[in-house]
């Protein structure tokens, strides 16, 4: 697993994985893989190292600090996709969430450090796109979006949608009930959530992370298992 940093001397391991994707059937040359470190004073640190360089060209290595509470305090990111014409080839950026503002440093194509914020309300949702992250999102979703919530979702392929897009979100997402997924030959218990507009379906277990995603879209099937998880409790 690439990384920006090392695990420090301080942090405790809480869980790692690494996600592979199928598409109807066939795997393919991608994975993201992550390992989650909590500090002494209960803020967790995520690392993620997601990789399909081999099929799609892209690459992001990205590390997320989250209080106790699970809010998001800092996030970096190094984005790569020298195959993506008309998109963002080349990113280094960071996010930091104080105040309800969102302060962005980043290193676009080459180009200077430069500079922005955005208005995020206190209480919206931050749905950072990797999945190490989305099964939490996915829960919050489903309490809290019976009246709408605001959703602050980070944007890093396109520069028009850089640094991020912000909405309100509306019952997208509804629990279906609980299930155990096997994992090698190892059963976790999960809880099932389905959103209503994209066919998708997720598998989240006690942790809030996603143990499987399927979603069918144009008569194709995509899935994602998690695989190589560990953790103190498994």
């Amino acid at each position: 697993m690439r990384y920006l940093h090392p695990v420090q001397a301080h942090e405790r391991f809480q869980a790692s994985g690494r996600y592979r994707f199928f598409k109807n059937g066939e795997l393919l040359r991608k994975t993201e893989s992550w390992a989650i470190h909590s500090h002494p004073d209960g803020e967790r640190f995520v690392r993620v190292d997601m990789d399909a360089r081999a099929e799609e060209g892209k690459s992001i290595l990205a590390e997320a600090l989250l209080t106790s509470c699970d809010s998001l305090v800092r996030f970096d990111i190094r984005y790569e996709n020298a195959r993506f014409e008309g998109g963002v080839k080349h990113l280094r950026a960071t996010y930091q969430l104080a105040d309800e503002r969102l302060q962005v440093g980043f290193s676009m194509n080459g180009d200077q450090r430069k500079y922005m914020e955005a208005d995020v309300p206190q209480q919206a949702l931050i749905d950072i796109p990797l999945l190490v992250f989305r099964g939490r999102a996915i829960m919050r979703l489903a309490q809290r979006c019976k009246d709408g919530t605001a959703v602050y979702a980070p944007m890093f392929e396109h520069a028009q949608l850089f640094p991020g897009v912000l909405r309100n979100a509306a019952l997208p997402v509804e629990y279906v009930g609980e299930d155990k997924v096997l994992v090698g030959k190892r059963p976790i218990p999960t809880r099932r959530y389905r959103y209503l507009d994209k066919a998708a379906s997720y598998w989240i277990d006690g942790q809030g992370l996603i143990i499987k995603r399927v979603n069918s879209f144009k008569q194709q099937e995509m899935l994602v298992e998690i695989s190589n998880y560990a953790s103190p409790t498994s």
